[in-house]
């Protein structure tokens, strides 16, 4: 979620939370080992691979400031596009329109389903190949009324009265199934709540119910459904602590088991902030995350997308600037290229 409140000043509460998850995917009998990040260069295209970008956009970048959402997705060129907190009153046709002109020169069609869950903040997901709507996530997905009125009984009267906090218009989660050739991947995306001042706020408290029934819906659908691979990608603002994305990551299913996160970098190779928290009073922090199935599905190669850290050749060659990413938000899109296995 965009607002600032989230962040603690002087902290980084996402620090350690990929080594922590990957510990837990152990204990559910995962064995997967990452690659070494690579750069945008180095993402090669091939029938037996699928990379998914994943991007907490914000409202509606692709409205606001078509020029420079559609050249930052010129440069990660995907194959499936997840985004979180999407106003509900944008024009999915307006995205339609940016995405098929990726590839100047190729007669391409999106698949767009938008999400209707999450209130203000809908998740949207877009493919080159052909997907399949799931019940568990078409209809407003409810917070369980015992967690409800304990979230509200916490609420201060101001937290109540604010419009952004309602959980009226349910959980901000949406799922599809995309049919990439005579694979399936499950790719969901969410936004979980933000804020929070310590492990016991109500704001960790929400987010951990969020997490949990995300869970459940991804388990009725993985045993409803033929899938060969599950991404689970959002913005999962771990500002108090790292259960959430424990949550999220299992266990499922067989022989799906459980998710581990895929271990991404900017261009530096060292830095993992993917909400940029300068000239403001938070630090920078890691708050976007792609999960993974490894028994579906191998990470071959990607990285944290932004302008700023590449050369001024590259970015001209790319018809970007400088503050190309600025203008579409202070989030940074997670680029993966998988891996069929």
């Amino acid at each position: 979620m965009s607002s600032d409140c989230r962040y603690l000043a002087g902290k980084n509460c996402a620090t350690g939370a990929v080594e922590f998850i990957v510990r837990i995917a152990w204990i559910f009998l995962i064995a997967a080992i990452t690659s070494v990040p690579g750069a945008a260069d180095q993402l090669v295209a091939a029938d037996a691979r699928i990379r998914v970008v994943s991007w907490n956009i914000s409202d509606d970048a692709f409205v606001s400031e078509p020029q420079a959402f559609q050249s930052l997705l010129r440069w990660a060129d995907p194959d499936v596009l997840l985004l979180d907190e999407v106003h509900p009153s944008t024009d999915p046709g307006q995205l339609v329109k940016l995405l098929v002109a990726l590839r100047p020169g190729e007669t391409a069609t999106w698949h767009v389903d938008v999400g209707e869950s999450g209130g203000r903040q809908r998740g949207v997901i877009a493919s080159r190949a052909p997907l399949d709507p799931l019940p568990e996530f078409s209809s407003i997905v409810p917070y369980p009324a015992p967690d409800k009125r304990r979230i509200l009984g916490a609420m201060s009267p101001s937290d109540r009265a604010n419009p952004d906090w309602s959980m009226e218009g349910g959980i901000p989660v949406h799922g599809a199934v995309i049919n990439a050739g005579t694979r399936r991947l499950l790719a969901v995306v969410t936004d979980l709540q933000c804020c929070g001042d310590g492990p016991e706020s109500w704001q960790e408290f929400r987010r951990r119910v969020e997490a949990r029934e995300i869970r459940r819906l991804i388990r009725l659908a993985l045993e409803k459904n033929r899938v060969d691979g599950v991404v689970l990608a959002g913005d999962f603002n771990m500002v108090n602590s790292t259960f959430p994305m424990a949550l999220l990551t299992g266990p499922y299913p067989m022989p799906h088991a459980a998710l581990i996160p895929a271990e991404l970098y900017h261009a530096d190779g060292v830095t993992t902030w993917t909400w940029d928290g300068r000239r403001t009073p938070f630090p920078s922090n890691t708050l976007d995350y792609q999960l993974y199935g490894p028994q579906g599905l191998s990470r071959q190669s990607g990285f944290i997308l932004d302008s700023e850290g590449i050369s001024p050749d590259m970015r001209e060659q790319l018809g970007l600037k400088t503050e190309s990413m600025s203008r579409t938000g202070r989030h940074r899109p997670l680029v993966v290229e998988y891996e069929w296995n």
